[in-house]
């Protein structure tokens, strides 16, 4: 998710409330509609605030799948108010609020904003299976992206994180191959429905995140970095950074959508702060807020 939204894309004078968006990537390219309205955040209309829908994602056939699906216009929203809530949940429904609100009374993990990126930064973290660090223990800028599907890990780390979860499987019955969107997948004696079927044979991850003099963690349980194709195959939601041509050139730890799952995530622009805490995410959260948008 980044902070520098370009500029309000032109609509034809035919059809000036509905407009149609084609954005080409190094991986591929995104096409849907947008359309603007004037937005009101604590008594100020900011003009010609754009939001949309992407019904229309390609990337090379020979590509894996591209890291810009997702929520087109979640960006816009950010320069125009103090706080974007946002809560994906495991069971396929979501909310996302835009402006001022009542944060949850206690359990919010708050880490300052890094002020010197254009992403939403809490810091350099630090990647934990089981509670052992990954071997090297390197530290990365961590990243939170709603708007990518995937958690993204540099290369640095990547091999070791999938040595450490096949050490963990290694008593396991569950049969290794390869997925239809994913590299690296598992088969059981029967397909898996959800990743509650399989949760429980996958270890936790966790990110350590360094702010200021202190630190925070981000608990990842297996059912935020795992997912289930159609097929019933259960497949690791973490890509390798490098081989994705963009990715590859940021060197970060990318925190998707699956990985936020049941996290009601925070975005405080005015006090310059990231939160989380974890929510049933699949219904509804009752808040005090000044816009109260619910999409």
């Amino acid at each position: 998710m980044r902070r520098d939204v370009p500029g309000i894309p032109e609509c034809s004078r035919k059809d000036p409330h509905g407009c149609h968006y084609e954005i080409k990537y190094v991986t591929g390219k995104s096409e849907g509609d947008l359309a603007t309205d004037i937005i009101s955040v604590i008594g100020k209309d900011k003009k010609n605030i754009a939001f949309g829908c992407g019904y229309n994602q390609e990337e090379p056939a020979d590509a894996p799948p591209s890291s810009v699906d997702g929520i087109l216009g979640l960006a816009s929203f950010i320069e125009v108010t103090h706080q974007i809530k946002s809560l994906f949940s495991s069971k396929g429904k979501g909310v996302l609020y835009v402006g001022d609100f009542n944060p949850p009374s206690r359990g919010v993990t708050w880490v300052p904003m890094r002020e010197s990126l254009f992403y939403y930064s809490p810091g350099l973290a630090e990647l934990f299976i089981d509670k052992q660090p990954i071997r090297g223990n390197p530290t990365f800028e961590a990243v939170f992206d709603s708007g990518t599907t995937y958690t993204f890990v540099p290369a640095q780390i990547y091999n070791e994180l999938v040595s450490k979860v096949r050490g963990t499987l290694s008593e396991s019955s569950l049969v290794e191959v390869k997925g239809r969107a994913l590299p690296l997948c598992w088969k059981g004696k029967r397909p898996f429905r959800s990743v509650n079927d399989v949760k429980n044979q996958f270890k936790a991850l966790s990110l350590k995140i360094t702010h200021a003099s202190s630190t925070s963690n981000l608990d990842i349980p297996p059912q935020n970095y795992l997912i289930v194709e159609e097929d019933g195959k259960t497949c690791l939601a973490i890509r390798d950074a490098s081989s994705d041509p963009v990715m590859k050139e940021l060197n970060f730890i990318l925190i998707g959508a699956v990985t936020m799952q049941d996290l009601f995530v925070i975005y405080n622009n005015e006090s310059k702060q990231l939160g989380w805490v974890r929510a049933q995410c699949d219904k509804a959260q009752e808040l005090e807020s000044v816009i109260d948008s619910r999409l």
